[in-house]
């Protein structure tokens, strides 16, 4: 008789694992327990996880977008449109376009060492540190080596702008500017033009000065390093003692900065702004529309927007509670829910949006919201309870243990009450 009731116990326990509740129309979900999920939307595939080894998604807003993820972290495979990028421990690929392979862009990198790929149809490749020309790589535009630190050179500015030699980098260098060729023998001595100031410096960081050129913001600026800094122009007007840590400045347009010292304190205002930090103990910032205060920066922090179109607040004590909250107003100036999330960390967590609907969730373990990758191959083993609201349905199903248990509620209307004034 054990034996007949412990087969049935077990049976349910399988059904209620392997079989979800009942889904939308033309979805079907197969699960067992966080282990094993097949989702199906309309016959097609849209989700297959043997966690924590394999996890394959598909966007539910773009059939073309979707990622796969082998043993996460060791590697990941995405698919956005046409495009498709890898990453396999620290190697790297991106093609910018699976379906035109004679034509396309792509890169593959294994850094430290070697990069290659094609750009805009021109083939590249680097070999570190012996030789390479690499182009768009970070903020320059091209960068080209040879036996560095031998050689370096590299391009800032876009197609038409500033070639810069290092030789020896980083001591030796020269700029070819449209006008001439500038040189540095860093730390000595030093040149730097760009199109709205010229810059020198000698005996770096003791002696920098730099010249303003635009027809808008002419003037100079020097510091002697540790002693002073001043600014003068046509905009602004600043004068520093030690710096960076004592500071006061005021420009035309009605800013005042002062530093005292920095980054202990900070007290910044102009017609717009009105903001007061100290260091990370404590900051508030009033900015145009938007006002807010922090506290032990970034753990503690409220703020709030109000214009004619939109209302957004925030409080956070991260990781532990999360309130977030955002309202939209139509022509007649009525609001209606945008988006809203709720959390209380590790236990529960509720995100609202118009275009996804409501999602639930408790246990919520990893304290960095909605990381993908976490969430297809980790999150299922501490998520133990799980509520979805589809957009435009009124009713929201409730799943205990991958569905063992499951029932359905009617979902109450989002709260469309206007925010009130001096909500922060």
């Amino acid at each position: 008789m054990m034996r007949i009731w412990l087969t049935l116990l077990l049976g349910l326990l399988l059904h209620g694992m392997l079989v979800a509740a009942p889904d939308a129309p033309g979805e079907f979900r197969l699960r067992l327990g966080p282990f094993f999920e097949w989702n199906s939307q309309d016959g097609e595939l849209t989700k297959f996880a043997i966690r924590p080894l394999f996890a394959w998604e598909a966007s539910d807003f773009d059939a073309r977008d979707k990622d796969m993820d082998i043993a996460w972290p060791l590697s990941h495979f995405a698919w956005r449109g046409p495009a498709f990028s890898w990453r396999v421990l620290m190697s790297f690929w991106r093609e910018d376009d699976v379906h035109n392979r004679l034509s396309r862009d792509y890169s593959f990198t294994s850094p430290p060492f070697w990069i290659n790929g094609r750009d805009e149809g021109e083939n590249y490749w680097g070999l570190f540190p012996i030789y390479g020309r690499v182009p768009k790589l970070f903020l320059v535009e091209d960068l080209q080596w040879g036996m560095f630190p031998f050689w370096l050179r590299y391009r800032t500015g876009g197609s038409k702008g500033v070639w810069r030699d290092y030789f020896g980098w980083p001591f030796f260098s020269l700029k070819y500017d449209e006008d001439k060729t500038r040189w540095a023998l860093w730390p000595l001595y030093g040149t730097k033009k760009e199109r709205d100031f010229e810059a020198r410096f000698a005996l770096w960081p003791i002696y920098n000065d730099r010249t303003f050129t635009l027809s808008n913001h002419q003037g100079t600026a020097v510091m002697v390093w540790p002693l002073f800094e001043r600014v003068d122009t046509n905009t602004e007007q600043g004068f520093g003692l030690l710096p960076p840590f004592f500071r006061y400045t005021t420009t035309t347009s009605g800013a005042t900065l002062l530093r005292c010292p920095w980054p202990l304190f900070e007290r910044y205002t102009d017609p717009k702004e009105s903001t007061w930090k100290v260091w990370r103990i404590w900051g508030t910032t009033h900015r145009g529309s938007r006002d807010g205060w922090w506290a032990l920066y970034p753990l503690a922090l409220e703020k709030e927007q109000r214009t004619e179109n939109l209302y957004t607040h925030t409080f956070r004590f991260w990781p532990f509670y999360t309130n977030e909250v955002s309202y939209g107003y139509d022509r007649r100036g009525e609001a209606h829910l945008q988006t809203s999330y709720f959390r209380i960390w590790p236990f529960y967590s509720s995100a609202y949006n118009e275009r996804e609907g409501l999602k639930r969730k408790g246990l919520v373990l990893f304290p960095i919201r909605d990381v993908p990758a976490i969430e297809r191959n980790w999150a299922p083993f501490w998520t133990f309870y799980t509520a979805r609201q589809q957009p435009g349905s009124d009713e929201i199903l409730h799943e205990l243990f991958w569905g063992l248990i499951w029932w359905r509620t009617k979902a109450d209307a989002p709260d469309e009450a206007e925010p009130k004034e001096g909500d922060l």
